[in-house]
């Protein structure tokens, strides 16, 4: 089917659930939201938070920091791409067998550079989660101190320090706990993981929250290899779009959505694709590893805003009330 890049823009804000279709307010509404998406960009706290408001209809900043900390029904560690993300915590498992392999394998130059071979970020792990189980939530400060005493680091502000933590996580025995602290995986959530991951259900639930999409897109959103996401994608969807010149892979053949919405920084919306058949300006994408909050409508950047004070700056006309006072009750203010 020949569409255009309009209605795909359109149709990958509905799969992304920012029609908003999560209803149930509390920790429940957030898991949802987080369960549909596979998963939210995470490397700012602030960025997740809003990236679930942005997804529901009655959750609060208060909800997700109880999800997170308190019911553990979402998890926040190091999953797609390798970057920090927040996922369900039944996906944390499936994910990290999946990908986690891959991504320590990608990592192997860096951890050469930074001096850390395989004995001994073996080593590290072992230590920082026998720490951790034994001492509870620790910052990078004390887990560096930990680092350094065992004599796996020979100074404690470098690289070295994040990069034996990352590697920790990625094979699912640490994640982050309260606030901007790391807590033993076997302690936070009672159990281990269980790493065993099936790269065509992974793809199937990519295809529900960012399709229509290849799947280079697929390789690019999770980091799987592109012969192993095509044939994923190739083995599940069971419709295909051609937008341009481009052939697109899809469960459905969604409506779209052309709602007005704000988008936090990072948002997985605009981190889900390859090709994301829109150009973002520098406003929004000014390099560096950066993107900013953005607004929203029919899939289609229009503009940018500010946490703080809420100030809004639109490409085109678009009527914010609704949003911003959701935004309010959201974060209580």
């Amino acid at each position: 089917m020949r569409r255009s890049v309009d209605w795909l823009l359109a149709a990958r804000m509905q799969a992304n659930c920012l029609a908003r279709p999560v209803n149930e307010a509390g920790p429940g509404g957030v898991a949802d939201v987080v369960r549909r998406t596979g998963g939210l960009q995470a490397q700012t706290w602030r960025g997740a938070t809003y990236a679930v408001r942005a997804r529901s209809t009655a959750t609060t900043l208060a909800d997700v920091v109880h999800a997170q900390e308190t019911e553990r029904s979402v998890l926040r560690s190091w999953f797609m791409r390798g970057t920090i993300q927040l996922v369900a915590t039944e996906d944390a498992g499936p994910l990290l067998g999946l990908l986690g392999p891959k991504l320590i394998k990608d990592t192997e130059r860096r951890f050469g550079e930074l001096g850390l071979p395989e004995r001994v970020r073996a080593e590290a792990a072992d230590v920082l989660e026998e720490w951790l189980l034994a001492h509870g939530p620790s910052n990078r400060a004390e887990l560096a101190d930990v680092l350094l005493r065992a004599g796996l680091i020979a100074e404690p502000k470098g690289q070295a320090v994040y990069a034996l933590i990352r590697y920790t996580g990625l094979l699912g025995r640490l994640c982050y706990g309260p606030g901007e602290t790391w807590v033993a995986v076997r302690d936070w959530l009672g159990k281990p993981l269980v790493l065993e991951g099936d790269p065509e259900d992974l793809a199937r639930r990519y295809l529900t929250a960012y399709g229509p999409a290849t799947a280079r897109d697929f390789a690019t959103w999770s980091g799987l290899s592109v012969p192993l996401a095509r044939r994923a994608v190739e083995a599940v969807a069971t419709t295909s779009f051609e937008v341009g010149t481009t052939q697109l892979k899809g469960l459905d053949d969604l409506p779209g959505c052309q709602d007005v919405r704000l988008l936090g920084e990072f948002d997985a919306y605009l981190l889900g694709y390859q090709d994301r058949h829109v150009d973002l300006p520098k406003s929004i994408f000014p390099g560096g590893g950066m993107l900013r909050p953005a607004v929203l409508k029919a899939g289609r950047p229009i503009g940018t805003w500010e946490h703080a004070t809420l100030r809004t700056d639109l490409f085109e006309p678009a009527d914010l009330t609704h949003e911003l006072a959701d935004v309010a009750r959201f974060s209580g203010t």
